[in-house]
């Protein structure tokens, strides 16, 4: 006997991760929203178009969340306008230092912790056993906040904070972009890499130079 579907919430930004991870749930478990979020990002008004075609897509509600306070707080060039995105050459991909400083300039205080407990609290109202978010091992060298660590620790603290005891759960986290790519490319349903955004800038195009976009380029080219 099949095991029952998990209602989820997926957290959803349009990128290559968490679109995956919205199309893995669709196979595997109930998604019954899509929650993206606005804090404030320089890429917020296309991230916010690619996550509504993904939820369209797939046929789950989708719903925006404004969290513009959290790019307030400042320090990052994913909100900041007087802070510049770094670029990162395809040949620095895997120089940690590289990837480091870079992190640092693009780091948000907090926000997959903020962000996930805010799902939470939206599951548990829907009586939704978990949330699904994006994370990738390729990134969590970088961004201990996309690890599966993080996974674990942040659902002992759910156990705490929620009454039913909501869940994080990601398909991708042991995976890196590449492996991720292959398992899209293996469903049954076409996945729409069309519909992806994976720059940290809004414009017609995505930049093709940021981090972001570099590791997407590599992982959609192999």
């Amino acid at each position: 006997m099949d095991a029952p579907r998990r209602k989820s919430i997926i957290l959803l930004s349009g990128g290559l991760d968490s679109s995956a991870n919205l199309a893995f749930a669709h196979y595997f478990d109930e998604p019954v929203l899509a929650l993206t979020v606005d804090y404030g990002q320089k890429a917020a008004k296309n991230e916010i178009l690619a996550s509504k075609k993904f939820a369209d897509y797939y046929q789950v509600p989708h719903r925006v969340l404004e969290m513009k306070w959290l790019g307030e707080i400042g320090g990052s060039a994913l909100t900041s306008e007087k802070l510049d995105i770094p670029n990162v050459e395809t040949s620095k991909l895997d120089d940690l230092k590289t990837t480091e400083a870079s992190a640092k300039q693009v780091w948000v205080p907090n926000r997959n912790g903020l962000l996930i407990n805010v799902a939470a609290a939206i599951a548990e109202g829907m009586s939704a056993q978990q949330v699904v978010v994006g994370f990738n091992k390729e990134e969590a060298a970088t961004f201990p906040d996309n690890s599966s660590q993080f996974l674990g620790v942040v659902t002992l603290s759910l156990r705490y904070s929620t009454r039913s005891g909501v869940k994080v759960a990601c398909y991708t986290d042991m995976m890196v972009k590449t492996e991720i790519v292959q398992a899209l490319r293996n469903l049954q349903k076409p996945f729409p890499f069309e519909n992806v955004w994976s720059c940290y800038y809004s414009g017609e195009k995505m930049c093709g130079k940021c981090e972001s976009c570099q590791r997407f380029i590599r992982a959609t080219r192999s």
